[in-house]
């Protein structure tokens, strides 16, 4: 197999590992596997697309989309956990971008 595609199966292999972690909610494994996918990350060249031939390019392409997939869910959990973990520190809540929450959201007694 070709190092390459050897490191984007590595990859996908972490991200699903991340996934599973926070449907769990086993944050530490997460963050373990996190920085190791983040060092895998740091060492697929930058050209990868260029250096593989086209059948493997296209395999490269779907292993790159499935861990984007998987990235999405794991953001979507660990967004959640934020949410939750601001009604028991009694933090307002924000939207994605960092605007304030509906009224609605927020606690009577919040300023």
């Amino acid at each position: 197999m070709n190092p390459a595609l050897g490191a984007l199966e590595r990859l996908r292999s972490l991200s699903e590992a991340m996934l599973d972690a926070a449907r769990s909610s086993d944050w530490e494994s997460l963050l373990e596997n996190e920085a190791q996918r983040r060092t895998l990350v740091e060492q697929v060249p930058a050209d990868l697309a260029f250096t593989l031939a086209a059948p493997a390019r296209d395999e490269a392409r779907a292993l790159i989309e499935t861990c984007q997939r998987l990235d999405a869910d794991v953001r979507a959990l660990v967004a959640r956990r934020q949410c939750e973990l601001r009604v028991v520190l009694r933090q307002p809540a924000t939207g994605a971008c960092g605007d304030r929450a509906p009224a609605a959201w927020h606690r009577p007694d919040a300023g």
